[in-house]
């Protein structure tokens, strides 16, 4: 009988001791009227935020660019070996923001280019063009001695003229992206309305700019963005596949890609670069 009091009194006392320090101090009220004051706090454990675009898929992604690039942005995969886009690092002379939007644009002349730069070839080759103007890119402009074509004007009259006139409309882009909204308060022919954007530079919507009202919810707007910038990335390594196409083989991207389907074997890559 005393060994079961014993053990049962040191039951007891290594019980008030564990609820003490799993609890803390609060009052104890035991059933014959026994009363202990105790601390009793209650500290519920943190749960790290969850970062936006935390499952996407990540591309050579380091724990440096993911602790600024958080998935918010389309196409974000956490890639950036250089650390452009670190606001702290070795990118932290250009702002984070005019790289994402300048990307974005660039993608969108990119695309532009591509698709203009190719065409004439094909609609040449489809009888849909005179011969005369179904030229490669690269004979079309200005560089000497490659540029052939005469317009209406001489190539350098013309070369200035797209300069001011592209000077002017990056300029008002500039503008907008310095103050959102400010192209719309400036006069502008009557059109300034349809100028005044939807506040983000990047996507300034309005009839001018979205005219078929693509991407009406969040979701396909999300979805759209990111279409946008992976065709853009796209299109940026096709005009860097244009030049180098138009420096070694002498011809347009359409032309190399008949002489590469007649002839594979010797119109290649390794062919075109001697590595043969």
């Amino acid at each position: 009988m005393a060994t079961q009091a014993l053990v049962s009194s040191s039951s007891l006392t290594f019980s008030a001791e564990a609820a003490k320090q799993s609890l803390g101090a609060r009052s104890l009220q035991s059933p014959i009227g026994f009363s202990k004051k105790c601390s009793f706090i209650v500290k519920a454990a943190s749960t790290p935020p969850v970062k936006q675009g935390a499952n996407r898929p990540l591309w050579f992604a380091s724990k440096q660019s993911l602790s600024y690039l958080d998935g918010s942005l389309p196409g974000d995969y956490g890639f950036d070996p250089l650390g452009l886009s670190d606001p702290e690092g070795t990118g932290g002379f250009i702002e984070p923001k005019w790289l994402a939007y300048g990307e974005i644009i660039n993608g969108r002349f990119a695309m532009l280019g591509a698709a203009g730069a190719i065409a004439p070839e094909i609609l040449g080759k489809a009888g849909l063009i005179p011969e005369e103007t179904a030229l490669p890119w690269f004979k079309t402009g200005v560089i000497p001695p490659a540029g052939t074509y005469s317009y209406w004007a001489d190539p350098y009259t013309l070369f200035v003229l797209e300069m001011a006139l592209m000077g002017f409309a990056e300029h008002r882009r500039f503008q907008d992206w310095a103050k959102p909204g400010s192209m719309g308060k400036q006069y502008f022919l009557g059109l300034e309305k349809g100028l005044g954007g939807s506040g983000d530079p990047a996507y300034p919507g309005g009839p001018f700019f979205n005219p078929l009202g693509f991407g009406k919810d969040e979701k396909s707007m999300k979805d759209l963005k990111l279409k946008e910038v992976k065709n853009g990335r796209l299109a940026m390594l096709a005009i860097l596949g244009y030049f180098v196409q138009g420096l070694v083989t002498g011809v347009g991207p359409y032309q190399n890609l008949l002489d590469h389907l007649a002839d594979p074997v010797n119109n290649n890559v390794l062919t075109s670069l001697k590595f043969h």
